[in-house]
């Protein structure tokens, strides 16, 4: 989906004028525009909250109308709201081409202008390629903003840019597990080595064993596909901070030996989100130029059963002199995540931050609109608290005790990765900050947001939503800028 700038709304010969009613606003009122609207709206009693809607046609311009409940007129996260109620409604009634006009004054902010243009087009997104009967498909979107501000071309230029890679994440997560393997997503990485000048490192199986990687070779014993650590780097010839992200790359999680019941299979392809985040992130931080050397390193394997998977009971010695022992082969994520913390520490860079669908727990606390992060250094944890509010892919923060490390730990081994007893999001964490060595770590558990089972207050499609890659691009613009 295309989305443009305009200062006037001038809208072409069939496109839907899209009209957001503020709430409490009457400066901000659409009727001066276009009295037509007002009778009805006032029939209907809208009074600007978000959810409100009514379409209509004016026999007199001959135009088909959409007014919204828009709720505040300088909230973001409401200005996310409204844009994806009107995509949606744009689709249901298969409107191709839409306007959106927002009153002249007051002037809206650039935030809230960021945040509507990335949530229309975020929710210009549809994964159809499966089905024979499309979903309706909107081709272009106009925002009209009344004057000429600091949110510009070039503004929205960038957000459409960042939202391209959010697009490939979604892409590649939606796709079927049958087409996404540790060898496909090793050409993806590979292809964006190409495309965008970038540093591509791939270690398969003999290089994860003579780098002690046992953890991946562990948990991709059984799969006919090996598995990998795939790292990629964008570096400036200015130089800049550094930092590494990692992601979890199961490409398919089945559970392994302690094998999942069937119903909890159904999503497990989204379990390489973390990976697709963090290479998306990459390649934005590559075409933006941003003044940071960044690497994204992604561990990839399939966890299948068979018979030279990995079992309950075994133990695993990883490169840094840990041990664990497997309680469970469906804590798999945590295993090779440490062996990707160790790959990225030795590389001392400024700073580590990692993304996985690790646990269920978080979406029992924080549901599907909050991912949970889990930080003890206070500079690193209130720099991605700042990039979740801008960027829209909110965080909440929860804590690492150092009393709670009592219950990772095993009878037979330096660890255990699973059977925590409680609060196993946190122990989690624990688990993985024990591998990141002593540079300041971030882990982010996005197994909440990074795939829905159904649509939310911010995403009008199920699936795949490509969070991260907007909030590590947030991040890595202000950790730039602090240089």
């Amino acid at each position: 989906m295309k989305i443009r700038l305009r200062t006037a709304p001038r809208p072409a010969r069939g496109e839907c004028i899209v009209v957001p009613l503020f709430k409490g606003s009457a400066a901000a009122a659409p009727w001066r525009a276009y009295p037509q609207l007002a009778e009805p709206a006032r029939r209907r009693g809208m009074k600007g909250a978000v959810g409100e809607s009514l379409f209509l046609h004016s026999l007199e311009q001959g135009r088909l109308f959409l007014l919204l409940g828009a709720g505040r007129a300088n909230s973001p996260a409401d200005a996310r709201r409204w844009a994806c109620r009107a995509m949606a409604l744009l689709r249901e009634n298969r409107v191709a081409r839409a306007t959106v006009h927002l009153p002249a004054a007051p002037t809206p902010p650039p935030a809230y202008l960021a945040a509507l243009a990335d949530a229309l087009l975020l929710n210009g997104y549809r994964f159809d390629r499966y089905r024979k009967k499309k979903a309706g498909r909107i081709e272009s979107v106009r925002l009209a903003t009344g004057r000429r501000g600091p949110f510009g071309a070039r503004e929205l230029a960038e957000r459409a840019l960042v939202l391209e890679e959010v697009e490939r994440v979604r892409d590649l997560v939606n796709e079927i597990p049958a087409k996404v393997t540790p060898d496909s997503l090793a050409a993806a990485f590979a292809d964006s080595a190409r495309r965008h000048g970038l540093e591509l490192q791939a270690w398969r199986r003999r290089e994860l064993e003579a780098n002690g990687m046992n953890g991946l070779l562990a948990v991709g014993a059984a799969s006919c596909c090996e598995p990998a650590l795939l790292s990629l780097t964008y570096a400036p010839a200015a130089g800049g901070p550094s930092l590494v992200l990692v992601g979890k790359g199961i490409t398919f999680d089945s559970g392994g030996l302690s094998l999942k019941p069937a119903a909890s299979m159904e999503e497990m392809k989204s379990d390489m989100a973390g990976a697709a985040a963090v290479l998306g992130a990459v390649n934005a931080a590559a075409r933006l130029r941003l003044g940071l050397k960044v690497t994204a390193l992604a561990p990839l394997a399939e966890n299948l059963p068979g018979r030279r998977a990995y079992k309950p009971g075994d133990v695993i010695a990883y490169a840094n002199g840990k041990t664990v022992e497997i309680v469970n082969t469906d804590a798999e994520g945590r295993l090779i995540l440490a062996d990707a913390l160790i790959a990225a520490a030795r590389r001392r860079p400024g700073r580590i931050v990692e993304l996985s669908t690790l646990t269920g727990a978080i979406v029992t606390a924080l549901g599907d609109s909050y991912a949970g992060l889990f930080c003890r250094d206070r500079r690193l944890a209130a720099a991605l608290l700042r990039a979740g509010e801008a960027s829209g892919e909110r965080l909440w923060q929860l804590p690492l005790p150092e009393e709670y490390r009592e219950s990772i730990a095993s009878k037979v081994a330096d660890l255990k990765n699973a059977n925590y007893n409680g609060a196993s999001s946190v122990k989690a964490g624990l688990f993985l900050a024990e591998f990141a060595g002593r540079v300041p770590f971030a882990h982010i558990d996005i197994a909440g947001t990074a795939f829905l089972g159904k649509p939310n207050a911010f995403y009008a499609a199920e699936g795949a939503t490509g969070f991260g890659v907007r909030l590590l691009v947030e991040f890595m613009r202000e950790l730039a800028r602090s240089k």
